[in-house]
């Protein structure tokens, strides 16, 4: 349907999810191509990692801080500074390693290969958190690696540095993920938010200086795009789980794939072949199917807790 015949009144809940969700999947492609853009101004992936950060921050600091003059710093007060710190830590090795993966390799591939980021997360939930996953977690796991191998084609030739590096930003988002997921326990989204930029930024920022090259002006335009479209992606990703269901449009970011796969053709002539399609297309399904399931048990847990509640004293 057409967005020109949606009547202002149906434009709530999904719809409106769905359009913020495949907005933000636009955006973060458009942020792919920028690092690229960036990779060809002959500057260090590290480099584009930190100036993509300290922007990004310098940007969402209002937002994070409450705005106006007399900032309420009380809101980011915490006694969870270690998970903060590995959080920070995870996200800054997940950047540097997203950003070398694509100054090197297809976009759309590495895209793809990153898709596994959340059923990195379920083995980590497994065995780190001490989570109980059970068969049909474990099989759509399997599944959606499988896709991986798809992509990688590990039988047909010498594995190529730039999957493994995209293999290691996956497995870092992973981490993140996990990260977030004992956070949001305890802190609020604009706490956690605020102090992840700002690991991340100080996290990249010794990786830039020992790469530094002279900055030119394309150069600080790059930079200064880099962190407004990235911040406008994360606002854009928050809408939309705030307007609509995560189980209807967590599917949705999938839609990256082929933002990134266009975008790599008409910009830089990059054509993408079958397999990344097919194991991309794997890898989202099995994703899909893993983050649905959580839900799924999620609810029936507070459903459990909330029966168990309403029960009478014995």
């Amino acid at each position: 349907m057409s967005l020109a015949f949606v009547k202002p009144s149906d434009w709530s809940g999904p719809l409106q999810g769905a359009a913020w969700m495949i907005t933000a999947a636009m955006l973060f492609a458009v942020m792919n191509g920028l690092v690229r853009l960036a990779v060809e101004a002959a500057l260090h992936p590290f480099q584009i990692a930190f100036l993509r950060s300290v922007f990004a921050l310098i940007l969402i600091l209002p937002f994070c801080l409450g705005g106006g003059l007399r900032p309420n710093l009380s809101d980011l007060k915490s006694t969870r500074w270690r998970m903060f710190l590995l959080r920070g830590a995870a996200a800054t090795a997940g950047v540097l390693f997203w950003v070398s993966a694509i100054a090197i390799m297809p976009l759309a591939e590495a895209t793809a290969i990153t898709f596994a980021a959340p059923l990195i997360a379920v083995i980590g939930s497994a065995l780190i958190l001490r989570e109980t996953v059970r068969m049909r977690r474990w099989a759509a796991v399997a599944v959606g690696l499988t896709g991986v191998l798809i992509i990688l084609k590990p039988g047909l030739g010498v594995l190529q540095p730039g999957a493994v590096i995209a293999l290691c930003a996956a497995a870092a988002m992973a981490t993140a993920l996990l990260c977030t997921k004992s956070l949001t326990r305890t802190e609020p989204a604009r706490r956690i938010v605020f102090y992840t930029s700002l690991i991340l930024t100080i996290g990249t920022l010794p990786f830039a200086l020992f790469v530094w090259a002279p900055m030119t002006q394309d150069a600080w335009l790059l930079g200064v795009a880099m962190g407004l479209v990235g911040v406008l992606a994360h606002i854009c990703l928050t809408r939309s789980f705030e307007a609509a269901d995560a189980s209807i449009i967590a599917p949705l970011d999938y839609t990256r794939l082929p933002f990134v796969a266009l975008l790599g053709w008409v910009a830089f002539s990059e054509p993408v072949d079958t397999t990344t399609w097919i194991g991309g297309g794997v890898i989202a399904a099995s994703a899909i199917y893993v983050t649905n399931r959580e839900r799924q048990l999620a609810k029936q847990a507070r459903d459990a807790a909330a029966h168990t509640d309403g029960d009478p004293a014995p």
